[in-house]
């Protein structure tokens, strides 16, 4: 995963799969990223599948970012990961 950053705005790209193997990586990145006032972008324009299992990883992220101030924003999601995300219930929380 690439990182980068601009003031208060922290991007998280991440790869074509987001899965067991991955999700680890994620979170860490997601605890480290979130500080207060930050926005994070989790860029997902080349990701193609997500597991629903890794759906739990952006939520402890969602109510981290609550604990600290922090957004969470989502971009670039396709058909199957937007699909995904609606039926944990987070879509809203990606916006």
């Amino acid at each position: 995963m690439n990182t980068s950053s601009a003031t208060s705005h922290v991007v998280i790209r991440l790869p074509s799969r987001v899965d067991s193997v991955i999700s680890p990586f994620f979170e860490r990145d997601l605890k480290q990223k979130l500080q207060p006032g930050v926005t994070l972008i989790i860029d997902m324009a080349k990701t193609k599948f997500i597991e629903p299992a890794a759906a739990s990883v952006f939520w402890e992220g969602v109510l981290q970012g609550h604990r600290e101030g922090a957004k969470i924003v989502a971009k670039g999601m396709n058909e199957q990961v937007k699909l995904v995300m609606e039926r944990s219930g987070l879509l809203p929380h990606l916006q």
